[in-house]
């Protein structure tokens, strides 16, 4: 009876065991999914802020920034080219984007390094 009891528990000690590698195994697939979507250049996310060109009050570059699911801020320079919509598909500024909207972003990334948007689309 001894031994049962024994074996009963060593079984339950190495699946725990098991559990808890697998449990670190499944980030790793979302990471590489991630990073798959940055490779392609569209990223999902909210708006945390958007700042509009004025050059007269030194602002020379529109841009927005867009957080990911895990909160992770990504900033983009918006040319005067970038194709902005919402929801419904309808030409909008960027001045009428507004924080906490989920938007997609496609941007590629130039010379100098920095994100790019070419289109925002609200989601």
């Amino acid at each position: 009876m001894k031994k049962l009891l024994l074996v009963v528990i060593a079984l339950m000690l190495v699946s725990g065991v098991c559990f808890a590698q697998g449990a670190t195994k499944t980030s790793e697939p979302v990471k590489s999914i991630a990073k798959g979507v940055q490779a392609v250049g569209e990223y999902v996310g909210k708006v945390v802020s958007v700042t509009v060109a004025e050059p007269t009050k030194g602002v020379t570059d529109s841009t927005v920034k867009v957080s990911d699911s895990m909160g992770n801020p990504i900033s983009f320079t918006v040319s005067s080219a970038a194709k902005i919509t919402d929801a419904s598909l309808n030409a909008i500024t960027l001045g009428q984007l507004k924080e906490g909207e989920k938007v997609k972003v496609k941007a590629t990334k130039t010379k100098e390094g920095k994100e790019e948007a070419s289109a925002i689309a609200v989601q």
